[in-house]
């Protein structure tokens, strides 16, 4: 589970009983993101308070918008399923302006 407003982030985990030592920090830790590893029972309670469930590949990529990197888009492009269209849930680019992450580049510039 992860956010980029690290106060909301916290405030789900308190929520859905998450404690805070399991917080998964990349400035002590050697994760790319600021996250916490929760369980399904945990994403459930979580989706029911607003989260927004993401798929492996919508969870990097976002991570990716958030980070400013197209080059890694285009990795994850080719780790999707050739068998369907790959793009980030429709809500994201939204979602990323709603919380303050204007994109000078969209998903198609990473074709």
């Amino acid at each position: 589970m992860f956010s980029p407003d690290l106060e909301e982030l916290h405030a789900m985990a308190d929520l859905i009983g998450i404690q805070r030592r399991w917080f998964q920090n990349p400035l002590t830790m050697r994760v790319s993101w600021p996250h916490y590893d929760i369980d399904q029972v945990r994403r459930s309670l979580a989706v029911g308070f607003g989260a927004i469930e993401c798929d492996k590949y919508q969870t990097v990529a976002m991570a990716a918008i958030i980070q400013g990197r197209p080059e890694k888009l285009l990795r994850i492009r080719s780790l999707a399923s050739p068998n369907r269209d790959f793009a980030p849930a429709a809500h994201v680019p939204e979602w990323l302006a709603e919380q303050g992450f204007p994109q000078a580049w969209t998903w198609s510039d990473a074709d």
